[in-house]
């Protein structure tokens, strides 16, 4: 791609491990099923992202085949570039890490 940046537009059902590719792109903007004029928004920055993710993305697939599916928060979630970790109500805005009222009352 050259100097053009590298945007993965990421349709989540269940926890996927980014790990594989996430130092390799630019950004990576997670939806659940919305329309692709929302995620165009999105990109293009018409509209700031303000989601939070509603699972925690595993580090890999060892914590994934080690994880208990009756057990919450019992894997290692991913670390990205940033430094940021893919846990339960994580998210990114043009500001940086989301902290709100969302993030108080569903981080850990």
């Amino acid at each position: 791609m050259g100097k053009k940046p590298v945007i993965v537009s990421l349709k989540v059902a269940r926890p996927c491990v980014v790990s594989a590719f996430e130092n390799q792109v630019d950004a990576i903007v997670a939806n659940f099923g919305v329309q692709d004029h929302a995620i165009f928004e999105i990109v293009t920055g018409d509209t700031e992202p303000s989601g939070l993710l509603p699972m925690q993305m595993p580090a890999n697939m060892k914590t994934v085949e080690e994880q208990k599916e009756d057990v919450p928060y019992d894997l290692i979630c991913h670390i990205d570039t940033e430094g940021n970790a893919y846990d339960f109500a994580f998210g990114l805005n043009w500001a940086g890490v989301i902290h709100d009222e969302r993030t108080e009352k569903y981080s850990r």
